[in-house]
């Protein structure tokens, strides 16, 4: 008999089973129990899953998982979110090309803090609903909530090509299509912290390297079919692309730890922690902060000389930056903490974005500008999924990233929308002065953040240990 799941022996009647006669010495009713007791530690596991299930479950109902840690087939569904990823961040990573033509072309008199609402509800909403589809994702499985974020998009692509107006755009290219890539984020950033422990970093950032990947090729192919077949068209196709590809890959989306079960559909345990609090913190300040390149450099490039295409051209230096600092901060978090290579990137970004930004006068400094801030800022954006994996477990890891993913939201709403103000009213669209230094303050804040984060952790982990902590170990200390 072959067995390919774990069965109970004793009550197969189709086993039959030779009990030894008792004038050889053994006991025949010892030596039946004895063969249940080794029987029940037979257990097989069924590499198969279930029409409504994204799960690799033991058919014994046991919490450990198919596959262990780091194993080969956890870069299916790695290599699966980073092309979605290419999709998702494709859409926010690309905006500046939308945003450059409509603040300079199609609404040209409309103040750019109306239409920085179109931008800023896509990455707005993508966060903060993170928050529901979250734990919607641990609650009725990944695949599921992909394939509702992917007719969510598509929808929001097509139904924007047929707007005219700002209010419609900020309804369809903003909001819906924020709520569409929400529901196909909250899976996608949990997989990859789950499928490894030893190069969980490295996985991460490959995978969000994805989002830059996707800026890359979104930005190139936005403006030449912007030039070439005009703005209807150019959301049509990129909603038919949004369809073809995630539809496929959502197939691929396979949890390696089953979650907890649970009554409700929210799971708040992690707000009692400190470091739940930090973390938040943490992506608020960043999120302000961090989108004020990706949206302005294309105008800046305007202000100063440059055409539209040059606008492209800054942003394309920007994505490639981002996909190269995001794979690469993987590999150093794994080597050095997560936690250690945040802060020192943050600290980077700030030293480089204030100054270029500030003094550049010609387009020349801006490609630099984009491509040292390109590879040093996204660090954030690979290691936070990192981080909350590592201190909360893999078990709700969609449900407690939903929950930080609240407050980045906030965060891009309240930059975001302040920028466009402090750009109309401050620097009278003629500069980006006050934009860089509100940008960059708040980086800095969420470098201070991290800072105390990493404290706070580095103390507990010694008083857990019951150690002495000097200044020698806390600064050498990997977290």
């Amino acid at each position: 008999m072959t067995l390919d799941r774990p069965v109970d022996i004793m009550a197969d009647t189709n086993t039959s089973i030779e009990i030894p006669d008792s004038r050889d010495g053994t006991n025949p009713q010892k030596m039946s129990n004895d063969f249940k007791k080794d029987s029940s530690k037979i257990e097989r596991w069924d590499t198969t899953h279930s029409e409504d299930s994204d799960t690799f479950v033991s058919l014994d109902h046991s919490e450990r998982p198919i596959r262990p840690a780091d194993c080969a087939f956890g870069w299916i569904p790695t290599l699966a979110v980073m092309i979605n990823y290419m999709v998702i961040f494709g859409a926010a990573n690309s905006y500046g090309v939308f945003s450059t033509y409509y603040l300079n072309i199609k609404f040209p008199d409309t103040p750019a803090t109306t239409l920085a609402w179109i931008g800023t509800l896509v990455t707005t909403l993508m966060l903060m609903c993170n928050v529901v589809t979250g734990a919607l994702a641990d609650k009725i499985g990944y695949r599921r909530t992909a394939y509702i974020g992917t007719v969510l998009c598509t929808a929001a692509y097509i139904l924007a090509s047929f707007s005219d107006k700002v209010w419609q755009l900020i309804l369809t290219q903003g909001a819906l299509l924020g709520i569409g890539t929400s529901f196909l984020y909250a899976p996608s950033i949990s997989i990859p912290p789950q499928w490894f422990e030893k190069h969980k970093g490295m996985a991460s950032g490959i995978a969000i390297a994805g989002s830059s990947i996707g800026g890359l090729w979104f930005t190139a192919a936005t403006q030449a079919m912007l030039d070439s077949l005009g703005a209807k068209w150019t959301l049509r196709i990129l909603g038919f692309i949004t369809f073809g590809v995630t539809s496929i890959m959502n197939l691929l989306y396979f949890r390696r730890v089953p979650p907890k079960p649970r009554k409700n559909l929210f799971d708040f345990a992690a707000a009692k922690h400190i470091t739940f609090w930090l973390v938040a913190l943490e992506v608020f300040a960043m999120h302000t902060g961090f989108w004020a390149i990706t949206f302005y450099i294309g105008t800046t490039a305007r202000l100063l000389g440059g055409s539209m295409q040059d606008g492209s051209k800054l942003l394309l230096v920007l994505n490639a930056g981002n996909a190269v600092g995001r794979a690469l901060a993987g590999v150093v978090a794994d080597r050095f903490g997560n936690i250690n290579t945040m802060l020192v990137s943050i600290i980077l970004a700030v030293i480089i974005e204030m100054p270029l930004w500030i003094s550049a006068k010609s387009i020349a400094p801006l490609y630099v500008l984009c491509a040292l801030y390109g590879v040093v800022s996204p660090a954030f954006t690979s290691l936070n999924p990192v981080i909350v994996a590592i201190q909360f477990g893999p078990d709700s890891l969609a449900s407690v990233i939903g929950m930080t993913n609240q407050f980045a939201g906030i965060g891009v709403l309240t930059g975001n929308l302040s920028q466009g103000a402090i750009f109309d009213r401050y620097d009278k669209r003629e500069q980006f002065t006050n934009v860089t230094i509100f940008s960059g303050m708040f980086i800095l804040f969420a470098g201070f953040i991290t800072f105390v984060m990493r404290t706070h952790i580095v103390r507990r982990l010694y008083r857990k240990e019951d150690a002495k902590l000097t200044l020698k170990k806390y600064l050498l200390q990997k977290v």
